[in-house]
């Protein structure tokens, strides 16, 4: 069939049309993400009413953005405005893909049991005991103690977990996966470990916060563990495995995003409080499958320590596949890394366990030796001096070392044994 006559030129017409269209879309989207950024530094040197002009003109500009009415509805929470903060996170909620906040419902309909329920009562319990700063308002903050108890009785986790007063290690807040063993567990720290409040007590609310975080993030346990068995297979990448930990602790803070526009801001609207909004991650909304691109200081969260879990993963991946050179690598370079100076005796005992095995007990020595100097309590590594020096036919001191090996209480039981 002839084409009418004009196609061609017509055709050129649209395409240079759509194109004009597409420049300007561009240049719109331009315009907004520098509107946001000013935004962004007026709302961290807390001029509000500009950092609200540049987030009001990025909504202008690009209205098809959650993360501009996100940030906006966060300048209006620190101005003090609740309403306005609220109306803005919700429909950025609603507009963002994917959200694990649209359609949240912090109260589930869950049956449980009374013995579930008692449970999680005597864990809330001893969560405000251990930190008072939780229990500031009383009765008045009821709904929080409420919500607190069916999650520690298993409600949207699955088995009951613990209050764990211990402090985190590598945070503010931290959960500890269940295990055949053992039940799963929160941790919150009670004061701040730097900066200038370091040794002060944390805030009602940033306590709050840091639990409610972690009272959803718990509900992923079963995720996180199967990311674990992959690295210990050997089965993902180490940018893979920070990854994806991240992208379920990106839907568990959406998740503590909407719990907070449903329950605890209509909560500080009334009781007439200031809050922080970027406790509750409202000033949060990458793209899950991009957010490690936002993370690129290797010593900072989420590198520290997902990246230190899955070195420890390719180690005894590693020792099983009888990879001991490559194992031992890794261990050196684990060894001299910043943040993780704690882990130094487990490091050289796991570099002392490789040189034995590749048939250098002199080595072995000197690494379990540091590994001894370091954490005395360790009867692995004694044990396995002990059979070091058996090699190297020093039998008084192999004597020595298998003696306090019996003294000392095991750890693991993964010593080698001939």
């Amino acid at each position: 069939m002839d084409r009418p006559r004009g196609y061609v030129r017509w055709i050129g017409v649209i395409a240079a049309a759509l194109a004009v269209g597409g420049m300007a879309a561009s240049a719109l989207a331009a315009d907004a993400g520098q509107a946001c950024r000013q935004g962004i530094q007026a709302l961290q040197q807390r001029d509000l009413n500009r950092a609200l002009a540049g987030f009001d003109q990025a909504v202008r500009l690009d209205p098809s953005q959650p993360r501009f009415r996100g940030l906006r509805g966060t300048a209006w929470i620190c101005k003090g405005e609740i309403a306005k903060g609220i109306a803005d996170l919700s429909a950025a909620i609603r507009m963002n893909p994917d959200d694990a906040g649209i359609g949240y419902q912090p109260w589930l309909s869950v049956r449980l049991s009374d013995q579930a329920q008692q449970h999680g009562r005597q864990q809330v319990a001893r969560m405000l005991h251990d930190r008072p700063a939780m229990n500031r308002y009383g009765a008045d903050a009821d709904f929080l103690r409420r919500w607190a108890a069916r999650r520690f009785a298993g409600e949207g986790i699955g088995p009951p977990i613990i209050w764990d007063p211990t402090p985190p290690l590598h945070s503010d807040a931290e959960h500890l996966a269940p295990t055949n063993d053992e039940p799963g567990a929160i941790l919150v720290e009670r004061f701040y470990t730097d900066g200038p409040k370091r040794g002060a007590e944390r805030s009602f609310e940033e306590l709050w916060a840091g639990a409610i975080y972690e009272l959803h993030n718990i509900g992923y346990a079963k995720h996180y563990v199967w990311l674990n068995d992959q690295a210990a297979r050997g089965r993902v990448s180490k940018a893979a495995f920070v990854a994806g930990i991240l992208r379920y602790e990106l839907q568990a803070a959406q998740q503590t995003r909407a719990f907070y526009v449903n329950l605890y801001l209509p909560w500080v609207e009334k009781k007439k409080l200031g809050s922080d909004p970027s406790l509750w991650f409202a000033d949060w909304w990458p793209d899950p499958n991009r957010v490690l691109q936002q993370f690129t200081d290797r010593s900072a969260y989420p590198w520290r320590p997902y990246a230190r879990q899955h070195d420890w993963a390719t180690v005894r991946y590693r020792w099983g596949q009888g990879r001991l050179a490559k194992a031992l690598s890794l261990l050196r370079q684990m060894r001299g890394e910043r943040g993780y100076e704690a882990e130094t005796a487990d490091v050289q005992l796991w570099i002392g366990r490789c040189l034995l095995r590749l048939g250098k007990p002199d080595q072995a020595v000197a690494a379990l030796s540091e590994s001894i100097r370091l954490d005395p309590s360790q009867s692995e590594a004694y044990q396995l001096r002990a059979q070091a020096y058996q090699r190297l036919g020093a039998k008084q001191k192999a004597a020595a070392d298998f003696a306090k090996a019996k003294e000392t209480p095991a750890v693991d039981g993964t010593a080698e044994e001939h």
